[in-house]
């Protein structure tokens, strides 16, 4: 039921979006966070079909074996699994794509472009933020933090203005990260906002 609302919620934004909605490769990805979500296979199993798994818990010590259990279940759901900032790691399992936190996309500059023929998602939290990703070739950027969330309690919220401002100058099309539910999501409404991402709404 929670991925299926939220899916409403997603396909509800980006019917609204203009253009950008049509550029998505996605409109609904669940982030994984084990301190959150401590089974993320659960919610795998259960999202729509031409959503997507965006694997993060980066220092998870099993994080290879998680990346091979999530992409089979994607495989298996129609679900594009996206794995975050380990190219080599997203290959061997046959994922779709990368995810590029703004960390890794300002270490790793070219690595969009070593990805002929998978997705690249960017994690954006500002204008600059939004330029790099085109610049690197991204197909879409999760641009954060739309809510306060639990995830960053120190991060100064967007607020639903601010990030329909972003959007609508954005090159990329966007999805709201942060806080963001099936019942805030209307708010966020507004030209390239393509869908949205979420982790404890899944589950909540």
């Amino acid at each position: 039921m929670r991925a299926a609302k939220l899916a409403g919620a997603a396909n509800a934004l980006k019917s609204k979006s203009g253009g950008g909605g049509e550029k998505a490769p996605f409109s609904l990805a669940f982030m994984t966070d084990r301190a959150r979500v401590a089974d993320p296979a659960l919610v795998a199993r259960v999202l729509p079909k031409g959503t997507a798994v965006i694997l993060r818990d980066y220092d998870a010590p099993n994080r290879a074996a998680l990346a091979a259990q999530l992409a089979q279940i994607c495989a298996a759901r129609g679900v594009m699994l996206l794995v975050g900032a380990d190219p080599d790691l997203a290959r061997r399992v046959g994922a779709k794509g990368l995810h590029m936190p703004s960390w890794f996309l300002k270490r790793n500059e070219d690595a969009a472009n070593r990805l002929s023929g998978m997705i690249v998602s960017a994690a954006c939290h500002c204008e600059a933020e939004l330029r790099a990703a085109a610049r690197l070739n991204a197909d879409i950027a999760l641009l954060s933090p739309a809510f306060p969330t639990a995830s960053h309690p120190e991060a100064d919220a967007l607020g639903p203005a601010h990030l329909r401002r972003l959007a609508a100058t954005s090159l990329l099309p966007v999805l709201a990260l942060g806080g963001v539910n099936e019942t805030n999501a209307a708010l966020l409404t507004g030209p390239n906002v393509a869908g949205l991402a979420a982790i404890s709404a899944f589950v909540d």
